[in-house]
């Protein structure tokens, strides 16, 4: 008679179990979804910003919160947090929170001299300088000041649009 095997037995079936747990504890903590493509994000902003033209482009993602500042755009989503650098010009974020209704409109296909006339002392064009710098300096100091969010929601696509008006350009971003 042999009374060592059901001991044995216990314990092969104990350490099984643990590695199991051990297993799905590792499984579970995956990633349900690949970060986001942000050098793609990059390389779409730097082909509208060195067109020498007006130009406009389109990319779906799968970032969930995104930001721009310092000539870097950043995205994340339950996947991971990506970041690319830009090669050109500073892209300007346009939010629909901060940026104002006309960089907004721009951005989304209307003329910019539709957007600006020349009133309250300011020329079109002083005006549309003047609300390209506030919104691009908005972004900067976002990255600072920790009671302006810095992390915008992205609804997954992302929209930049060049406008080049007389000797003066900008490109605004939307994601």
């Amino acid at each position: 008679m042999e009374l060592e095997s059901p001991a044995d037995a216990w314990y092969v079936w104990f350490g099984v179990a643990l590695v199991s747990l051990a297993f799905v504890g590792v499984v579970a903590s995956f990633p349900t979804q690949p970060p986001p493509d942000t050098p793609a994000a990059a390389n779409a902003l730097d082909r509208v910003t060195a067109s020498g033209y007006n130009a406009t482009a389109e990319l779906e993602h799968n970032a969930d919160r995104w930001y721009v500042a310092n000539k870097t755009i950043v995205m994340k989503n339950d996947g991971g947090t990506t970041r690319a650098s830009l090669s050109y010009a500073r892209v300007v974020p346009v939010w629909a929170d901060a940026s104002g209704d006309n960089l907004r409109k721009i951005l989304h296909g209307k003329s910019v001299a539709s957007q600006y006339s020349s009133g309250s002392g300011y020329t079109a064009k002083e005006a549309f300088r003047s609300d390209v710098r506030l919104a691009s300096q908005e972004a900067e100091d976002s990255i600072d000041d920790p009671d302006v969010p810095k992390w915008r929601i992205a609804d997954g696509r992302l929209v930049v649009r060049h406008i080049k008006w007389g000797d003066y350009r900008a490109t605004l971003v939307d994601a």
